[in-house]
């Protein structure tokens, strides 16, 4: 049985939700972590946040193609205006955190959200 959870049952100290609170009642199910943007369109299924650092306009184009409800950008990148507002047009979260990648993975699991 897949769990099906809340974008704001992520958001803590740790994650900072950046576009508008409604994103924060979107549903996903599982995560893909990957700095490859090619590799998520090939292997992230819809549904899926997509765990990264790359913090592009091209990552909600590439989140809304897949149907992923959510984004979080890794090791504090830095997140621009237009990539706020194209995702908050889209229904799709943003969330930034200071862990590195495969920290959020492992933070993940602990909470039993994978």
């Amino acid at each position: 049985m897949v769990n099906i959870m809340k974008i704001k049952d992520i958001i803590n100290q740790d994650y900072q939700l950046l576009t508008n609170p409604e994103t924060s009642m979107l549903e996903f199910q599982g995560c893909y972590a990957t700095d490859l943007l090619s590799a998520a369109i090939k292997s992230s299924e819809p549904n899926n946040i997509l765990i990264t650092i790359i913090s592009h306009l091209n990552t909600v184009a590439l989140a809304l193609m897949v149907d992923l409800p959510a984004i979080i950008i890794s090791e504090g990148r830095a997140v621009t205006r237009e990539m706020i507002e194209k995702a908050n047009s889209e229904q799709i979260a943003i969330l930034q955190t200071t862990r590195k990648t495969h920290e959020v993975v492992i933070d993940l699991f602990q909470r039993g959200f994978i």
